[in-house]
């Protein structure tokens, strides 16, 4: 059975119907509203009166908007973002589950709001006072990319680049609409992953987020990625262990993903990798692997690992079921597949460069000399 097969089956494949159902503000109609939220965060939070917190946070908002400068550079949520971690250091912040969090948050922006008489269009706060940069690359995605971009507008996003490549739709105009992000343009495909390599490089941020954009992903869900990358890790994965099923059922392309990560000692990773999307890198790990390395995603995390950075499976986001089925890559042997293991191959030629033909697996046993030394 293919992870494909296993994927559809528990969680059929989004359609358009789904792009449908998706409200603007980053709200699903339906019961679907019940999962918008990101998945628990570290720290058990006993001990806080939450509605304390969310009280104090409403207050909070208000004041930031009374002394809130609006000629301020960067935008009302980026200026809001601010405020909110100014006074986020003044709590015990670090005890909150992400529920508490987001609670809070949502408070501090109904007090702002309250003060000014606007309505910001649902934005979500980051715990961080770093720039955030965001690179999406789409090909073929007139539909998926406006509701991509939507909820990266939620964010405050000190950069966005969309790379747009080999499009014959209108995913180039439906990327420009928004106005807030840089678009970069390819008339001709790049293949796959060129197009990160090509973002990162126009970026200078201090958290860069990689996405696709073929389906959205709710703003909230993006949080604990950042969070990671702003805690010290440097490369922050999509863990999609998961939706993934036991190991006598796997496809090729998932064995490969978790041989090349027990090859680099990195057990505990298993079958997670930087080929999936979303992940979030620090600039230390841009700046340390660079830009180009990302076009083959297994040898830029094979590098990072090596390189002691710190990489760590993140969130889950389930994106097998939500990955768009083309020819390329649907199929026992598809093309993609097979782009996928000589990717983790050339990842291994770059190990064994390193470490030699055995990497970390000397042969202790043998006596390999022993033949020449053996009389005639």
């Amino acid at each position: 059975m293919s992870i494909r097969k296993r994927a559809r089956r528990r969680s059929a494949r989004p359609s358009n119907g789904r792009l449908r159902r998706f409200r603007p503000g980053g709200k699903w109609k339906g019961r679907r509203a019940s999962r918008s939220r990101a998945a628990p965060k570290a720290g058990t939070g006993r001990g806080l009166d939450a509605s304390g917190v969310a009280q104090r946070a409403f207050t909070a908002g208000r004041e930031a908007a009374l002394q809130a400068d609006e000629g301020a550079d960067g935008g009302v949520i980026r200026l809001l973002n601010r405020s909110w971690n100014g006074w986020r250091s003044t709590e015990r912040a670090a005890s909150w589950t992400w529920s508490l969090y987001h609670e809070a948050a949502d408070k501090f922006v109904a007090g702002f709001e309250s003060v000014k008489g606007v309505r910001l269009g649902n934005p979500v706060l980051v715990p961080t006072t770093k720039t955030i940069g965001a690179v999406v690359t789409a090909m073929n995605e007139e539909k998926a990319i406006p509701v991509v971009l939507e909820q990266l507008e939620r964010l405050p996003l000190d950069e966005l680049v969309i790379v747009v490549n080999g499009s014959v739709d209108r995913t180039f105009w439906n990327a420009r609409k928004p106005g807030k992000g840089v678009v970069v343009h390819y008339a001709r495909p790049l293949g796959h992953d060129v197009g990160r390599a090509v973002g990162a490089k126009l970026i200078r941020s201090d958290i860069v987020l990689f996405m696709d954009g073929d389906f959205p992903i709710f703003a909230d869900h993006l949080l604990p990625f950042i969070d990671a990358v702003e805690t010290g890790t440097d490369v922050s994965l999509n863990d999609i262990m998961p939706y993934i099923d036991v190991f006598s059922s796997r496809d090729q392309v998932t064995i490969v993903k978790e041989m090349l990560n027990r090859a680099l000692g990195r057990a505990d990773l298993e079958a997670n990798s930087m080929t999936a999307v979303p992940h979030a890198l620090s600039r230390r790990a841009l700046d340390t692997i660079g830009c180009a390395s990302l076009i083959v995603p297994p040898k830029a995390q094979a590098m990072a690992i090596r390189s002691g950075l710190k990489v760590e499976a993140g969130p889950s986001i389930d994106v097998i079921a939500k990955n768009r089925v083309r020819d390329k890559n649907s199929g026992h042997d598809n093309p993609v597949g097979r782009m996928i293991i000589g990717d983790h191959l050339e990842a291994f030629e770059l190990l064994m460069r390193e470490n030699g033909a055995r990497l970390h697996a000397a042969d202790v046993i043998r006596d390999r000399q022993a033949l020449g030394r053996a009389s005639s």
